[in-house]
């Protein structure tokens, strides 16, 4: 990559803030990086750092079939035209449906049916409330807010609270361009990510994330992947995945192996991936890291 980020930052974000964790990685002044915990708190000073490139494990698009339905022609466009009191931001609760206005769904879990979905919006199969990057990955529905793999509201709290009222001021990758083009630009890059994508592309053996037990196992195989990207832990960071991230829970080890892709994709160890097909960039978005064969 011809320009390097000043900084690099993974969050595992969540609509509530005991659920979210950050990793940071610095430049060394003798080269590499330093790994460490950032306080979520500190967020928005990263997204105001020029050159820094930050992920999010939350979805960025728009499914290409709703889309449509309402006419939308740009993620970074809508965005910008939603006011903070918008019907979109509020979840809806069983028995009502689901519709265009409102499509994240359920607020509660009460009765709630994936097949409302279908109902309530319209757009036809469950599959095509997909984007093409969650076919590819195997990720979840976007507009479904229930159960501990739904990202919906991770994704609602992210663009309502972090990017909407930044979206003069941060780049939105692949919507304002490729990578190698936004990379230590004037502006932080904002980039989806996913872990279960990232657990691959990184080849972690298979494990439990919920354990505290499992996740300390892993903790040679993510040194051995910081020490080939020339990242160190610093002391903090390094108790806290020996022992199996007791204080940041799952959270936290997701905020690392996403740093730890970050680093891989700035060091040239892995490719960014390009938006497949490139009619879903304006509104879908993609993953970083996925390519059209890694899902």
């Amino acid at each position: 990559m011809s320009r390097r980020p000043s900084l690099v930052a993974h969050a595992d974000w969540s609509a509530s803030p005991a659920a979210r964790a950050v990793v940071l990685a610095e430049p060394r002044r003798s080269g590499g990086w330093w790994l460490r915990l950032e306080a979520p708190e500190r967020i928005g000073e990263l997204l105001a750092a020029p050159g820094a490139l930050v992920g999010f494990d939350a979805p960025a698009g728009l499914p290409r079939a709703y889309a449509a339905a309402r006419g939308i022609g740009s993620f970074r466009g809508f965005l910008a035209s939603l006011p903070p009191d918008d019907p979109f931001w509020a979840p809806v609760a069983p028995p009502e449906l689901p519709s265009l206005a409102r499509p994240f769904y359920p607020a509660r879990p009460g009765g709630a049916r994936r097949a409302a979905l279908e109902e309530g919006l319209g757009l036809g199969p469950f599959a095509t409330h997909l984007r093409s990057c969650d076919r590819a990955s195997r990720a979840q529905c976007l507009f479904w807010t229930l159960g501990p793999k739904q990202c919906g509201r991770a994704a609602l709290a992210i663009w309502r609270e972090l990017l909407r009222p930044r979206l003069e001021h941060v780049a939105l990758w692949p919507f304002d361009g490729p990578l190698e083009r936004l990379s230590g630009g004037p502006r932080a890059v904002v980039a989806e990510t996913y872990p279960g994508l990232a657990y691959r592309l990184l080849r972690l053996p298979r494990f439990a994330k919920g354990r505290p037990s499992e996740r300390a196992r892993l903790f040679e195989p993510l040194c051995g992947l910081a020490r080939g990207l020339d990242a160190r832990f610093d002391h903090e960071l390094e108790a806290e995945a020996r022992a199996g991230f007791p204080t940041t829970r799952d959270h936290g080890f997701d905020a690392l192996v996403g740093v730890l892709l970050l680093l891989a994709i700035v060091e040239g160890r892995r490719p960014a991936g390009d938006p497949v097909p490139p009619e879903a960039l304006p509104v879908e978005g993609w993953m970083l890291g996925l390519e059209a064969a890694s899902g």
